[in-house]
């Protein structure tokens, strides 16, 4: 079964890369196949102005019958719809973990139904740790603050936070300064000495729907033959929460030397971090 869809899967990469994108755009028009006994058509044909993409990308989640796709299917079904690999598409998330919040709660003998949260007399680590998971510092832990898909509202917030620190930070340097501070005022209060919120809000978000640069982003056809090459992915599904890691031997930064993962465990925990620098 497994190797059935993985023969779906490559198959419908390859329509993809090699045309696809451009079926419905022929001027041309469909020639009529004579039928023959005993024949029939297993594959439905795209509705109008159905977009090609989407339509294999439904074809490979099909495939799992309602299962939780690999991987590589669900990175090669969000690349079909026009994805740019943002941080919680294809197989970027969310991320799986066995320290949830039921799990905190438990170790904090809280029921996790509660919709209290766990009190800081309830949590048996430091100040600095509360606070740290205590995301919405309400002076609870509470299931919210482990939530961190584009849905919550705290994330959408800390984002929208995040464009307008960016909009005052005109150094670009991570660090927003008094004087940069002062010339918003005076850039956005023009000449006046006070500033209504018509006037913070403009300043704030002028020419924030503007249509930005064309995206230099890779096309779909390279970012599938990367996931094929391994360049973006692997065809691999990697390990699940619980499952033991591989072991493995690479050589250091430096080069002069290897590590081997499996003589690392034993006398203390071993933090293994995966990430893209490019």
């Amino acid at each position: 079964m497994a190797i059935h869809r993985s023969i779906i899967i490559q198959f419908v990469a390859l329509l993809f890369v090699f045309g696809i994108a451009h079926i419905g755009e022929s001027q041309e028009p469909a020639r009529k196949e004579p039928k023959r006994a005993g024949s029939a058509r297993n594959s439905t044909p795209l509705k109008k102005n159905e977009d090609p993409g989407a339509a294999a990308a439904s074809i490979i989640e099909g495939a799992f019958q309602g299962e939780r796709p690999p991987e590589a299917a669900r990175m090669l079904a969000a690349i079909l719809r026009g994805s740019e690999m943002g941080p919680s598409e294809g197989w970027f998330g969310p991320a799986e973990t066995r320290y949830t919040w039921s799990w905190l709660a438990k170790r904090c003998g809280v029921d996790p139904e509660t919709k209290a949260g766990i009190p800081r007399n309830k949590f048996p680590g430091s100040d600095a740790l509360f606070n740290r998971l205590d995301r919405d510092k309400d002076g609870a832990i509470t299931p919210e603050d482990f939530d961190w898909s584009d849905r919550n509202p705290y994330v959408q917030m800390s984002n929208m936070v995040n464009r307008f620190f960016r909009r005052l930070n005109t150094r670009g340097d991570g660090q927003l300064t008094k004087d940069e501070l002062l010339q918003f005022f005076k850039d956005a209060a023009h000449g006046n000495d006070r500033l209504s919120a018509d006037d913070f809000r403009d300043a704030l978000l002028a020419g924030w729907g503007k249509r930005g640069k064309p995206s230099d982003m890779p096309t779909p056809a390279i970012l599938i033959r990367g996931l094929f090459a391994g360049e973006i992915g692997s065809m691999n599904e990697g390990p699940k929460v619980n499952w033991l890691a591989p072991d493995f031997t690479l050589k250091t930064v430096e080069g002069n030397r290897t590590i081997q993962l499996a003589k690392l465990i034993g006398p203390k925990p071993v933090v293994l971090v995966f990430g893209s620098f490019t």
